[in-house]
């Protein structure tokens, strides 16, 4: 077999490296949670203020019998390596009449493990797990819902509570993924074929030890499925019977009974490894329980079988006020840069503008020794914030002890609070005489305090990031440059561990900007959106009151003004409020003194537009989380979300902004996509993702999203395809025994793209969103003169034949993972998918033809497109088709140093006999995706 191109074949450029492991970024688990001696311990269930506490008692009690339950299935699912043996239950502040055991010491909501909240309008009350990360990574948290866990019909649908928590758990701790296909989806069908054996035939996706017994029935009619070319048509199901001799996999058909393992590799509950589902794409074709045992609780036989379980104990929290510590560097090094100006501007700020009424705030300033400004003091009146923000001053001088003002906090102020958090800035490597940060360490750790660091420049101690995550909490960094906002968002960052409000009480960026330069009248516009606009709150803060000559106003979409500000002379802000703020564009503007020198930052924020809506809101955050990452081994993912509510926004524009501490020039920006490909897990989730491939130096990075609508935004608020299933067809009547899971309550979603519905999506009309993402510390970076990161590996290979035409379609991947143009592909075509594997493409040329050379499609133009764009590909097979004969593709992605990508998934197409010529109307063929 030879193909028609007017190209000569050339030599394959020799690789260098490969990115089969970049979807095992930064292997981190949950904090929070530990497996110690088979039991986990730590893990907490948070609810959160939206429920309503009617529904507290009976929610409680469904928590604890459903994991309960769950840690013997968990127990007998690892072959007796773990179970549940405390978790914690936390309640919102705002349940005032519901017992609990005692108060909450660091427990919050955002950073649970398992969060009950209301619906997401795509799942609905399914069970599911936010996973944006690859194979291994932890999830962010399990979702359940109320009526979920207190309504037993719509929990029924998804399979006895026990069995799905702890699907979902092993998609949460261990970063394994669904076992199953799902309907109409690209990547991960219901049905594949299955070319091991001929006569070729179609398979339900799945795996298992033994082949389930069932019926494929279509989910519309109630009939024995019809097919198509050799395939079941898009509305079947496979119904598998309610008794089964397989006993795996929980990453499947869970809800049978049968069903209490993990597929293995092993020939005990062998892997189905070609089978197109999830897992088998993000985890290289590795089985579950090889992942599984790959992770920290396990490898290296941890946590060997115990003889038994012991019964989970259930601890009841209720979340308490915020007790914060500002522990602030005064030592001479502060002075520079204006770092002590600076400092002193956001921390007043914070206390008179942002501190909510109810938290404490204490005040400790470090030189060579601690010393208590003030103790801890109850944010109860305005009259109190003036008097703590004026404690605040600019004299700095003297020696860096960080370690004395951790101490202190620890000791005399923060000893004996629940939910302590100190809130640590300094500019500076610490003092080498004790106490220092190491000497501390252990007493902040145990002391329960979390640790919010903030580093001054590029010269600050490299061990705050270790402090900020040995105590779970976050690490920011501000340049030099910056006049404000980056010190400001740092604040805010502390604000997380104060008792969660509802969403629609929340106040949501929607504007920022800093000015610097020789204008006598700054004028600027911003957009309120129809999801918010209550309490909007515009805020004008200057280096000097003397720079601002004519006060701030606002003007109307209906061009009316508003010529309402104030001025506090404690933080050198304007602020101006408006109850309910109109949709559409407003503007301000203000008068300055034309000073080069002097700056001004505005900010503009608002709540839901009603106390019943959701606002459209943001999260930022990268891979590397809180802690020191090497870059050159371990690239960066950098992740926004955007969503109203619960509810996934697709279509945005979503750029990350990432500032190096030690570069004076600008942040470098980095669009993120929400496209399944490459960094991005699952395309339409509403969570934008990509990989951060250039690094300027070893240092602090900050990361900001910003987020906007360019016209093409939509809130996906679910979609109306139905599922159930109606039985009329005897064969389906008259079963051998019942279905333990109609098909109406089959798990729907999601597989590689979250279904978007545009009859029930709502247009997000214009909106921006500013959202700080924390900053991480990067070690090692990829040597400036090495081209360190090879082209990510292509997963939506497509392919199509007729009359010997072959055409391949696929999104382009990267010269750098996700970033810029490959150089070329590596084409192959077999007729047995063993040929194709990662460990047998590149030496199977007796078995494979090679359609496609690195040279060949440098000479094709059109395949070598930025990152992210569809490619296709047309050519010409010389020799006669062959019927009844599997075609397989896969390729490789080159870039220009030779770098190499993971194989890509497996495209097919079969050409069935065709007719006898009277009845003959063209050529039968199946097209399908393998993994």
């Amino acid at each position: 077999m030879a193909r028609r191109v007017s190209m000569a074949l050339a030599a394959l450029l020799a690789a260098t490296t490969t990115l089969a492991t970049l979807t095992q970024v930064a292997r981190a688990t949950h904090a929070s949670v530990s497996l110690a001696s088979n039991g986990y311990e730590g893990t907490v269930v948070a609810i959160s203020p939206s429920v309503d506490e009617i529904y507290a008692n009976d929610v409680i009690d469904s928590i604890k019998k459903t994991i309960g339950e769950a840690s013997e299935v968990l127990f007998k699912a690892t072959r007796q390596r773990a179970f549940f043996r405390d978790v914690k239950i936390l309640l919102p502040k705002t349940w005032t009449k519901t017992s609990y055991d005692h108060a909450a010491i660091t427990e919050n909501f955002q950073d649970s493990d398992i969060r009950i909240d209301k619906s997401n309008a795509v799942y609905g009350n399914q069970p599911y797990t936010d996973q944006p990360g690859g194979c291994g990574d932890p999830g962010r948290y399990i979702h359940l819902t109320p009526d979920y866990l207190t309504d037993d019909t719509e929990a029924d649908k998804w399979g006895p509570r026990e069995k799905s928590f702890v699907h979902e758990w092993a998609r949460f701790r261990w970063g394994v993924f669904d076992e199953l296909g799902y309907p109409d989806d690209p990547k991960y069908p219901l049905f594949y074929m299955d070319f091991s054996n001929f006569p070729f035939a179609s398979k339900p996706n799945y795996c298992a030890n033994e082949e389930l017994t069932g019926n494929k029935v279509d989910n519309t009619t109630g009939d024995l499925c019809s097919e198509l070319n050799g395939l079941p048509t898009a509305t079947c199901r496979f119904d598998p019977d309610s008794n089964q001799v397989a006993n795996s996999s929980l990453m499947s058909y869970y809800y049978l009974s049968s069903i209490e393992e993990f597929c293995d590799s092993t020939t005990r509950t062998p892997h189905v490894a070609d089978a197109p589902n999830r897992h088998n794409d993000k985890c290289s074709r590795s089985s579950v329980w090889d992942v599984i045992e790959a992770h920290a609780d396990f490898v290296g036989g941890a946590n060997p079988p115990a003889s038994n379980s012991i019964p989970t104990r259930f601890t009841v929290l209720r979340q308490e006020e915020a007790k914060f510590a500002l522990v602030l560097d005064y030592s001479g090094s502060m002075g520079s840069y204006d770092r002590i100006v600076k400092l002193q501007r956001a921390a007043r700020r914070w206390i008179l503008h942002e501190v909510s009424m109810g938290s404490s705030v204490a005040i400790i300033k470090f030189t060579s020794t601690a010393t208590l400004v003030s103790g801890l003091t109850p944010i109860n009146s305005d009259a109190t914030r003036q008097s703590l923000a004026q404690r605040i001053d600019i004299g700095a001088g003297g020696g860096t002890c960080i370690g004395c003002g951790l101490q202190m906090a620890i000791g005399s102020v923060l000893n004996g609070h629940n939910n302590a958090v100190i809130l640590l800035i300094t500019d500076g490597q610490e003092n080498p005489s004790p106490p220092t940060m190491s000497d501390v360490m252990s007493d902040v750790v145990a002391s329960g305090a979390r640790v919010v660091t903030i580093a001054f420049g590029e010269s600050a101690d490299p061990r705050l990031e270790l402090l900020a995550k040995n105590t779970n909490g976050k690490t920011f960094t501000v340049k030099d440059t910056d006049n404000g906002n980056q010190l400001n968002d740092a604040f805010l960052g502390a604000l997380t561990y104060q008792p969660g409000e509802v969403l629609a009480e929340t106040f949501i960026k929607i504007y920022e900007t800093n000015y610097q330069g020789p204008n006598r009248v700054v004028t600027e516009q911003f957009t309120v959106d129809a999801s918010l606009g209550r309490d909007l709150t515009f805020e004008l803060e200057t280096n000097t009151p003397s720079h601002v000559v004519t006060r701030p106003h606002l003007i109307r979409p209906d061009g009316t003004m508003i010529d309402t500000a104030t001025f506090d002379s404690t933080s050198n802000m304007y602020t101006i409020t408006v109850a309910i703020a109109d949709v559409g564009q407003w503007s301000y503007s203000v008068g300055l003194s034309g000073s080069s020198s002097n700056f001004i930052s505005v900010t503009v924020a608002a709540k839901a537009r009603t106390p019943s809506t959701d606002p459209i809101h943001t999260k930022a955050w990268a891979s590397a989380g809180s802690g020191s990452v090497n870059a050159a081994t371990n690239p960066v993912i950098i992740y926004a979300e955007v969503k109203q509510g619960n509810s996934p926004v697709v279509g945005a524009r979503v750029k990350a902004l990432i500032s190096e501490t030690s570069s004076t020039s600008a942040a470098e920006e980095l669009e993120l996509y929400d496209n399944g490909n490459a960094g991005d897990s699952q395309a339409g989730d509403g969570i934008y993702s990509r990989y951060l491939t250039k690094y300027s130096s070893t240092g602090r990075y900050s990361v900001k999203a910003q987020v906007w609508n360019d016209g093409s935004a939509l809130i996906n608020n679910g979609f109306t395809t139905s599922r159930r299933k109606k039985r009329s067809h005897p064969a389906a009547r008259n079963r051998r025994s019942v279905s333990a899971h109609p098909l109406d309550k089959t798990p729907y979603c999601c597989g590689s793209v979250v279904p978007l519905d545009l009859a029930t999506a709502t247009p997000t009309g214009n909106f921006t969103r500013v959202a700080p993402g924390g900053s991480f510390q990067v070690t090692t970076i990829p040597p400036a003169s090495a081209d360190t990161f090879g082209p990510a590996r292509v997963t939506d290979l497509r392919m199509a034949i007729e009359n010997g035409n072959l055409t391949l379609t696929w999104t382009a991947t990267g010269d750098d993972i996700d970033s810029g143009v490959v150089s070329g592909y590596d084409i192959r075509l077999a007729h047995n998918t063993t040929y194709l594997h990662e460990t047998t493409f590149d030496n199977s040329a007796n078995n494979t033809t090679l359609l496609l050379t690195v040279a060949d499609s440098g000479n094709l133009t059109h395949l070598l497109v930025e990152a992210g764009q569809e490619v296709t590909l047309n050519l010409t097979l010389k020799e006669e088709v062959k019927y009844d004969t599997p075609y397989l593709v896969a390729l490789r992605a080159v870039d220009e140093a030779g770098n190499r990508s993971p194989v890509s998934n497996v495209a097919s197409a079969i050409i069935q006999t065709p007719p006898p010529p009277a009845d003959r109307k063209g050529l039968s063929l199946t097209l399908i995706v393998i993994g």
